[in-house]
């Protein structure tokens, strides 16, 4: 459902309220009718028609990147589970894992090699 909702979204980003209205009757008005849970962010969506700048509106939310960004990664993480694989990488835990002992070494005032850019690997002796 997510992937059908952000579709109808970018339908009402480009104006197309024709095409946005004809995409929700025949791929989203089904999923409102059989959940009941999906009829809220449904309704969410469908309301962003009401306005002559969606942008500016209370759910204007929905227009933003970061929703792209939730989409896909709901998609990334759905797929990366029917593939038998971490929704998360591993990469990304070891990122955490690091700032977060250098977080508690710095609490501490132990003074090790603190690595202060991830992207470029490079350790700077602790103050």
């Amino acid at each position: 459902m997510p992937v059908l909702q952000q579709h109808l979204i970018e339908l009402i980003r480009q104006r197309d309220i024709e095409g946005a209205l004809a995409y929700a009757q025949s791929h989203l008005a089904e999923h409102g009718e059989e959940d009941n849970n999906v009829l809220p962010e449904l309704e969410r969506t469908l309301a962003l028609l009401a306005f002559e700048q969606p942008d500016t509106s209370p759910f204007a939310d929905l227009l933003e990147v970061s929703q792209r960004q939730k989409v896909a990664s709901e998609l990334n993480a759905a797929i990366l589970e029917a593939e038998n694989r971490e929704p998360t990488p591993k990469l990304s835990h070891l990122l955490k894992l690091l700032l977060w002992s250098q977080d508690q070494l710095e609490s501490k005032q132990i003074k090790f090699p603190q690595m202060n850019d991830v992207t470029i690997g490079e350790l700077t002796k602790s103050s």
